[in-house]
């Protein structure tokens, strides 16, 4: 699923942010091309209007002047007086033969009606607008016609000026922006796929902790189910059984009649027996559904507790609580236990009085409840026995520490034990629901849901529960106010 879903956002995402690229680089490129045209035609006017005033002061011009005119612009000089043509071969070399270009310029002033016998009528000037035309190369030219009237006569003046050059830049211009968008277009590709592929990390990793999930639910919940549907079909089978055998002992009673009722009632008894037999696998089994049962509801609480933590639905409510006492609290409930299995609770306070904690001493009391099972459950697995000398018993082995410490500001409480310890590329998973280490499987009591509650009900609070290394082995989790 997601690499379907992760190629269609590639796709939108590409596609989107392209057509944008190539809508800007396209405006980019043609406010470029109008640049350039304006100052193609802006040098044009301007050559235009030196020849025309050079036309208008002088009665001659020299070929020397029109020569360098021609060759430095790229233009194409014709000028008549008196319908006479200057004796002016040209000086720069067109790709389409001169007199094939003025041709063509011509037909294109008369398509504004200007011919060759027009004159200026209501001022000095006639002129066409600038038009632009193509020779048999493909060479390209700016071109304009101008009439002059002067003291002589009429003075006519065709330029025309090469841009082939300057159209041939235009396309090498067009294809590097062509090129750019397509660099571009795949930089966005390549960008989208790894902005795409790091935006569906999360939701896939919470995808397949969802299907996980799932899957650990259904496995925990499966064992209980098992368990009581088995029980249930022993004591089904027990209870016929048992009817059987009364039943067969009853029949042979009444058919034997007074002559061997002293069998009859020893076939009662051994009835009876069965029957105590039975009675007693059915209370046997009525209490194992019961445990399975309270099994099963614990685990359900325990998700609905979580799933509640996660989803910041819980009402925290926060107080200013004396944290020592609630520790001193944990003393008396936990040390009796940790005595019971060979072990010792040992609680460690500072000299002077530790401030007041503002934070819910419910969900405090719960987490330090879960953080002592788990040492509890596995730092005292080998325990002493009950009847160990004290010596034995406050060795760091078989010890578990609850400290209380004040640093840079603040309140830290630490539960330490010296049990197998935790590796280091499993420290990061301990806080996630259902992981157990493989020592814990076997464990019908505890699920892998109790540090990953902590941690959520830490959150809720602004709290944080962290897990280190105690030195000499073992673990200690720590919770800073």
């Amino acid at each position: 699923m997601f690499p379907r879903l992760q190629r269609k956002f590639v796709i939108l995402y590409t596609f989107s942010t392209g057509l944008i690229m190539t809508f800007i680089l396209s405006v980019a490129f043609l406010f470029y091309v109008s640049s350039q045209d304006n100052r193609q035609r802006s040098a044009f006017q301007e050559h235009l209007f030196t020849l025309t005033a050079q036309m208008q002061t002088d009665s001659e011009f020299t070929d020397s002047f029109l020569a360098q005119m021609e060759q430095n612009n790229k233009l194409l000089i014709y000028i008549e007086e008196n319908d006479i043509p200057f004796f002016f071969p040209g000086a720069f070399r067109s790709c389409t033969p001169r007199a094939t270009l003025l041709t063509y310029a011509k037909n294109a002033a008369k398509k504004e009606y200007i011919y060759d016998d027009s004159h200026p009528i209501s001022s000095n000037i006639l002129q066409s607008s600038v038009f632009q035309i193509t020779g048999d190369k493909k060479d390209t030219y700016l071109g304009n016609v101008l009439i002059l009237r002067t003291s002589s006569g009429y003075k006519r003046l065709t330029l025309l000026m090469d841009i082939t050059g300057y159209r041939h830049r235009l396309l090498d211009t067009g294809c590097i922006y062509l090129l750019i968008d397509l660099c571009g277009i795949l930089l966005l590709f390549l960008s989208g796929r790894w902005f795409v592929g790091r935006s569906l990390k999360p939701l896939e990793e919470t995808c397949q902790k969802q299907q996980d999930f799932v899957a650990a639910v259904s496995h925990e919940l499966r064992s209980p189910f098992a368990v009581i549907r088995t029980t249930a079909d022993a004591i089904t089978a027990n209870a016929v059984a048992a009817d059987t055998v009364a039943g067969s002992a009853v029949s042979a009673g009444a058919v034997s009649g007074n002559a061997v009722s002293a069998d009859a009632d020893s076939g009662s008894a051994v009835s009876a027996d069965k029957v105590s037999v039975g009675a007693e696998g059915y209370n046997r089994g009525l209490a194992v559904i019961k445990d399975e049962c309270r099994r099963g509801s614990s685990l359900i609480q325990n998700l609905l507790l979580l799933v509640t933590a996660e989803q910041k639905e819980w009402a925290v409510k926060k107080q200013d609580f004396e944290i020592d006492e609630l520790l001193l609290n944990l003393l008396e409930i936990y040390e009796p236990l940790c005595r019971s299995k060979g072990g010792a609770l040992l609680l460690h306070l500072p000299q002077e009085p530790l401030p007041s904690v503002s934070a819910d001493p419910d969900l405090c009391r719960q987490i330090f409840t879960i953080l002592l099972d788990n040492a509890v459950a596995y730092a005292l697995t080998d325990p002493l026995s009950p009847h160990a000398d004290h010596a034995a018993r406050n060795t760091d082995r078989y010890q578990i520490l609850l400290r209380a410490d004040i640093s840079h500001g603040h309140i830290c409480v630490r539960v330490t034990d010296h049990g197998p310890g935790i590796p280091d590329e499993e420290k990061t998973l301990i806080f996630d629901r259902f992981y157990r280490s493989d020592r814990s499987r076997n464990d019908k009591e505890h699920f892998g849901l109790g540090l990953s509650i902590a941690a959520a009900l830490a959150k809720i609070q602004g709290l944080r529960l962290a897990a280190e290394d105690t030195e000499g082995g073992g673990s200690t989790f720590s919770l800073r106010f």
